[in-house]
Parts: C-alpha cells; structure tokens; sequence
C-alpha cells in the first residue's frame, strides 16, 4: 500500500493507517480512529481421517485442542502441523459467513469495495479498482473475484466501508482467513451479541496475524 493507490475514495484511510509497524498489526490495515477494533474469522472446517466425514470446527476449538492461548494474533499459521493438514474450508460455510455479515451491516448507507489489484485475478480487478453498491453487492463481488478459485474463498475486496466512514472492514494480506475491522459502539455491540461469526476483540496496536506459525 503506497500513494500510488490512495485515491479520492480511500484517502482517508491510506493517509491515517500506520506504515512504520509490520503489516500484521491492527492499525497498519485500519486507521486508528474507531471505538473499537475485531478481527472476524472464516469458517473452517476438518476432516477426520478415519471416517472420511468432515465438521465445523472453530479457531478457539483448536487452540484448546492444541494447548495453545487463544490470543488476538491466533490464526491458521498457529495450528500445529499435526493439525493443519485436517483443516480446510468449505466455500459453502464462507458464503454463509458473508449472508451473516451482511445482516449485521448498516444497509442505510451507500456502500464502497476498493481492491488493490494483482495477479491470478480476474481482469477486471488486476488494478486497483472501487464500485459503490449496497452491502447486498458484496456475495456478487466476492464471487466475481474468485471466478478462478475452486472449493473456497481465496480473494477478498481490500477495503469495504459505508459513504459515512462509520466501519472499515480491510483484507490486505491475501488467504490469511480473517477479516480486521474497526467500528463504533453499536456495530460493536451487535458483533458481541451474535454467535454465527467467530471473533475476537483487539485493540488498534494488537498483532491480527500470526506470521511465524508453530509449524
């Protein structure tokens, strides 16, 4: 993320994130100006190699499972590598995720999607590009981007936020399977208050990724 992509629709974000912290830190994706911060996980799912059958299973599941603290920066790479070749995703469960969201998001307001662009995408969002739509968009925009992708989400807009500024939803590093957001007090208390979308709570100089892993 550079000048280059900072344009009249996301300045305002380009402008107020962090550069100088590694890319794994809040407030290097979203600007450190919200009430609060989460970072909202895609479903996985895992296989059980005896039987063949497979089940949701969530990321503090694991983390329990694998005697590991179910930390703000707990994400794929810090599953064991005893477990991680069970784990998968269903595009099925991801797509539902989305529905979720969409019912906990401000649908008052025009919605904007901005991506940075790059490669083993579809043409149209090689570049960086933006659309304005309703929250509603989102399903047909993120199954356009992966009209390539096969058995589950693989990109993601970089940006999605209402024309009011009063969210940020930001995926800047690809296939890390977490989305990081930052709101206000009531889009707070509604991700509180609902069980179908796994999170936790980080502040805006918290760690949302673990690069390293235990692998």
């Amino acid at each position: 993320m550079n000048k280059e992509n900072d344009n009249d629709i996301t300045s305002w974000i380009f402008q107020n994130i962090d550069p100088n912290v590694p890319e794994n830190i809040v407030k290097s994706v979203i600007p450190k100006k919200f009430e609060t911060y989460f970072k909202l996980y895609f479903p996985i799912i895992i296989e059980n190699e005896e039987t063949g059958q497979s089940k949701r299973i969530t990321f503090q599941e694991i983390a329990k499972l694998s005697g590991l603290p179910f930390e703000g920066n707990f994400s794929a790479k810090s599953f064991p590598s005893y477990i991680t070749p069970f784990i998968t995703a269903s595009e099925k469960d991801e797509y539902e995720m989305l529905g979720d969201l969409i019912a906990i998001l401000d649908t008052s307001n025009p919605i904007i999607f901005y991506g940075l662009g790059g490669e083993n995408l579809p043409e149209k969002f090689t570049n960086p590009w933006a659309s304005i739509g309703t929250i509603k968009s989102l399903t047909n925009i993120v199954n356009a981007m992966n009209e390539f992708a096969k058995m589950e989400i693989v990109n993601f807009p970089s940006y999605i936020f209402p024309q009011d500024k009063s969210w940020l939803i930001g995926n800047i590093i690809l296939q890390s399977g977490v989305l990081v957001m930052g709101c206000g007090k009531d889009l707070a208390n509604k991700i509180r208050s609902q069980t179908e979308i796994e999170f936790i709570e980080l502040e805006a100089d918290d760690e949302y990724l673990d690069i390293e892993g235990n692998n």
